[in-house]
């Protein structure tokens, strides 16, 4: 749970790289096929893969009369390029009286670059818990925006940290304790920061806040992983790539409202790291958990 009360916020107002409406621009094309504006390239010069996962999603809610979604599970088979737009196919593989199911295929020139299975459900009385607790952690008016740790911190970073994470971001971040992992390397694969898109306030549609917290999901899960072994940021020597992505959404929530995203790898072998995470409000409750594989490569000997 959260620490103490909050003090004023001091930090620096924090722009991001995406606005919601940009996130979420996506046009019907034909019957079941929808095109979306590609955004800009991500630390690996790619489409960020958060972008995808929102609009695959909403792609999906444009054939679904207003269930919200339940699930989804998503595969990045190709590099996203930002100069074409992406075209969403979607497939209706079932319609019931509470239960929808989709497969949806995104492509650019041609070539199928990433598939998601996303599953809708209409609200229904049913059993409730919550085995999960939300860390003891200070509440984001404490804690520094990444950029503002990076200026602070310049002299000590390694090049790749400031590169990768001065200027704006696709969400405003900030990171519990980051020096444990970007000045040294703890054996705990394992890390939490705060998280918001301000721009959301504006969208009212909670279906479409679902898709932007699909978005946001993407952002620092799969590099928990690489922490006990490399800084975990793309680099010169250290490559991180998502292969997929899956996520539970449990209950609704608001994306301008400050998240903690509880991120933890249970495993790495073989090239790839799995990591998984546990996203809650700051009332503590548990709205969604995630869940992604990356490929770890080490680029130089």
């Amino acid at each position: 749970m959260i620490a103490a009360n909050a003090p004023n916020d001091k930090n620096d107002h924090v722009t991001t790289l995406e606005s919601s409406s940009g996130v979420l621009d996506v046009t019907q094309s034909g019957p079941d096929c929808f095109t979306g504006s590609a955004g800009l390239k991500n630390h690996i010069g790619s489409i960020f893969g958060g972008r995808l996962l929102a609009q695959a999603l909403l792609s999906a809610m444009r054939t679904v009369e207003a269930l919200p979604a339940s699930s989804f599970h998503a595969y990045f088979l190709a590099p996203g390029r930002t100069d074409v737009p992406l075209d969403y196919q979607v497939t209706r593989l079932r319609d019931s009286r509470r239960f929808a199911n989709r497969l949806i295929t995104a492509r650019q020139d041609g070539q199928t670059i990433f598939t998601m299975m996303a599953e809708f459900h209409a609200a229904e009385e049913g059993f409730v818990h919550q085995n999960a607790s939300m860390p003891v952690v200070p509440p984001p008016e404490e804690v520094m925006s990444i950029q503002h740790f990076v200026r602070e911190r310049a002299a000590e970073l390694e090049q790749a940290v400031a590169h990768n994470f001065a200027a704006a971001l696709v969400i405003e971040m900030r990171p519990i304790a980051p020096e444990s992992y970007l000045l040294g390397r703890p054996a705990e694969a394992a890390r939490s920061f705060w998280f918001r898109q301000s721009g959301a306030a504006a969208v009212e549609d909670s279906r479409l806040q679902q898709c932007l917290l699909a978005f946001a999901s993407d952002y620092w899960l799969g590099g928990a992983a690489a922490i006990p072994h490399f800084l975990p940021t793309n680099s010169g020597e250290f490559l991180i790539t998502s292969m997929d992505h899956s996520m539970w959404f449990h209950r609704p929530a608001r994306c301008e409202e400050w998240m903690l995203h509880q991120t933890a790898s249970p495993s790495a072998s073989d090239g790839l790291g799995l990591s998984r995470g546990q996203i809650f409000d700051r009332d503590g409750r548990l709205v969604a958990s995630t869940a992604q594989e990356c490929l770890l490569r080490r680029l130089r000997p």
